[in-house]
This record gives structure tokens, C-alpha cells and sequence, in this order.
């Protein structure tokens, strides 16, 4: 074999090898379930906002579920704050991360990791008219999700997008089809 052929091999293996870390890359999922999912936005008339995010995670390797904890444990404040960094670039107002808290258990074979996050800026407030716009910010949404906006109870709906499942008193629900839902735009007022 002469060198021009044994360069020509090496180059397609180097090629190969790249093509299927890429596919490796692109097609690995992630080494757990959403079993189910869900958010609860309590917001007031100042347009700041607390976030409570409880996510349960099913793994069938127990050796990953503990390398996914202690992983977690050590970026997501990090990851949340990157996160919500982010999120201000997109919609053009600064969300500042006041504070987080997060504790993970297991239930019945479960990962429950619950964050709550207190925000400021969450909301826009204009004139006494409080928009929890977040422009083309999506959610995800699977397995069982639900997403609820808590509202002031004295406060008056203005308008509210999507339609939501269900309203109940100063909470509005969602349960969203599919594994995206738009962030959800409540603009609410104070009651006169």
C-alpha cells in the first residue's frame, strides 16, 4: 500500500469518526424521564415574582441518577441564574435572581427536585397594569405538566393568554398538549 492510499483511508476514518460523534451528540437523550412537571408563578403588583418549580425524574440506572444529583447540586444556582440571564437578553428587560433554593428527594423511585426562585422584575408594570409578557419565551411541557399563574386576590383580569384549562379564584391553569406552551400573558390590575 502506498502512501497516498493509506492517507486517503485515514482521512475517511478521521471523517467517520467525526460523523458519528456527531449522531452520538445529537440522538443521546437524556438519562432520565419527566414524569411530571410542574410550575407555579405567584406574582404582585410590583411585577416581582415567585417561581416554584417542581419536576419528578424517573431513571432506570441508579448510577446516573446519582451522578445527575450530584451534578445538579453543583451548577443550579449557576445554571438558573445563566438561565434567567438569558431569558433578559431575549425579552430586553433585566429579571434579576434575588434568591434560590432547591431540595431533592426520591418518592417511590422518583427524583423530585423542587426550585423556588424569588424574581424581581418578572413582570411589567405600567401605569398600575401589571403584563407577565415574556415576548417568544416558550415553556416546555411533558408527561403530566401543569403551569399556573397566582394573581393578588383583589386583583382584576385584563386579559389572559393562552386559554387557559381553568380558572380558579386568583390561580389560572394550564395544562399544556404537546412539549411546548408559550409563556403565559396574564395583565392583570389592582380592583378598584
Amino acid at each position: 500500500m502506498n502512501q497516498r492510499t493509506l492517507f486517503y483511508i485515514l482521512i475517511a476514518f478521521v471523517g467517520f469518526f467525526i460523523v458519528f460523534q456527531f449522531i452520538t451528540i445529537f440522538t443521546q437523550k437524556p438519562p432520565f424521564e419527566i414524569v411530571y412537571y410542574r410550575t407555579k408563578m405567584e406574582y404582585d403588583y410590583n411585577g416581582s415574582a415567585v417561581f416554584t418549580t417542581t419536576a419528578g425524574l424517573f431513571f432506570k440506572d441508579k448510577n446516573k441518577q446519582a451522578s445527575y444529583v450530584q451534578q445538579y447540586q453543583q451548577v443550579s444556582l449557576d445554571t438558573f441564574r445563566k438561565y434567567f440571564e438569558d431569558v433578559s437578553k431575549k425579552i430586553g428587560r433585566e429579571i434579576e435572581v434575588v434568591s434560590m433554593e432547591s431540595s431533592i428527594n426520591e418518592r417511590a423511585g422518583i427524583l423530585e427536585i423542587v426550585e423556588v426562585a424569588k424574581l424581581n422584575n418578572a413582570a411589567v408594570v405600567t401605569d398600575g397594569v401589571v403584563d407577565t409578557q415574556m415576548k417568544d419565551i416558550t415553556l416546555s411541557a411533558s408527561g403530566d405538566s401543569e403551569i399556573v399563574i397566582v394573581i393578588p386576590k383583589d386583583a382584576v383580569v385584563v386579559s389572559v393568554e393562552p386559554t387557559p384549562t381553568k380558572i380558579v379564584e386568583n390561580q389560572i391553569y394550564w395544562q399544556p398538549i404537546g412539549s411546548r406552551m408559550a409563556f403565559p400573558r396574564v395583565v392583570f390590575k389592582r380592583g378598584e
